[in-house]
């Protein structure tokens, strides 16, 4: 990689942003390395060498055009790391991280038109590709207060990173006091995002099995899914008895965004209601890759489709924005 003079190690979050355009041959195809590398380059010119989870806007939907985080999001990277090397061009390292969420979901016609194929020239249909039952049940995370004690106990040493990587990754572009209350924000809202996941109520040491779902689950059938894995839904909502509207919004990301596009490409809306549990008044449902409309549910109305302005007013967030402490001070 001839931008890079440093060898990096990165990892991706599947195979699925692996490549671009299509299949390989494809006049659009390009190699995720090679589109990554600017960016890593990007990063070099300055001074960050570890990237992940937390860091700067990485986390964050959107993205300026030429932010360097928004890039390698875009591709699927995750995280990853530097280090220098005496060699006059740098390299890249790439690594998968992969789930049982991730993995494509079995399509029960391509693997009958595959059998039917090798029956007409008189060999065995290939194994078929039945997912086994899921075993996992509902994965819950919980921090504990200890946790949350050393989150605080360290908040002014991360304050002092997240500022030092705003920094970095854009010079000139705030001053010191707003450096400070940009980092200020985003570790207090880690910390906050923490504490409400901390569980007061024990699990249940056998909790029952919940179906799998993915990118090629139906869209109801995956919103059913999703209160399964996750009863505290409903019930923080319901705690709200006295409002008539107790509406929950799903917003689905590039892994189940194909059981958006079943929906989307034909302009169709789903053939069901959800099953949802009781005193949930309506459902929102849209996909972060498309910015054309969303889905509306009621027990009343049904499935109803609703367009989004264009263009969409995408909100601004803290290594992508500018002017996104005085916006937020003004407002």
């Amino acid at each position: 990689m001839p931008e890079l003079s440093l060898g990096w190690h990165v990892v991706f979050e599947s195979t699925a942003k692996a490549t671009y355009g299509g299949r390989k041959g494809h006049p659009r195809h390009k190699d995720a390395l090679t589109v990554i590398s600017p960016a890593l380059a990007a990063l070099e010119r300055r001074g960050v060498n570890s990237f992940g989870p937390g860091t700067a806007c990485i986390e964050q939907p959107f993205h300026e055009e030429a932010c360097p985080y928004g890039i390698l999001g875009a591709a699927g990277v995750a995280f990853g790391c530097s280090v220098r090397i005496e060699t006059s061009a740098g390299y890249i390292s790439a690594g998968l991280l992969t789930g049982y969420d991730q993995m494509p979901a079995f399509n029960p016609g391509h693997w009958a038109n595959r059998a039917e194929k090798n029956r007409r020239r008189g060999k065995p249909p290939p194994p078929s590709p039945v997912p086994e039952l899921p075993q996992m049940g509902p994965v819950l995370w919980s921090f504990n207060p200890s946790f949350l004690t050393l989150l605080e106990n360290r908040r002014a040493e991360d304050e002092r990173k997240s500022a030092e990587t705003t920094r970095a990754l854009f010079p000139g572009r705030h001053t010191d006091a707003e450096l400070a209350e940009l980092a200020r924000r985003e570790v207090s809202e880690r910390i906050a995002y923490a504490r409400c996941m901390s569980w007061r109520a024990s699990l249940p040491a056998k909790p029952p099995l919940i179906a799998d779902a993915d990118g090629g689950t139906e869209l109801v059938e995956l919103l059913e899914v999703e209160f399964g894995l996750h009863e505290d839904l409903a019930s923080k909502l319901n705690a709200a008895s006295d409002r008539p509207h107790r509406e929950m919004f799903f917003w689905l990301t590039w892994l189940r965004s194909s059981a958006w596009r079943r929906l989307a490409d034909p302009g169709l809306l789903p053939q069901r209601s959800p099953n949802v549990p009781a005193g949930i008044t309506g459902l929102w449902v849209g996909c972060l890759l498309d910015k054309s409309h969303v889905l509306h549910w009621g027990r009343d109305t049904g499935w109803t489709r609703y367009p989004l302005p264009d263009p969409l007013l995408i909100p601004k967030f803290p290594g992508c924005a500018r002017q996104h402490g005085a916006a937020e001070r003004n407002a």
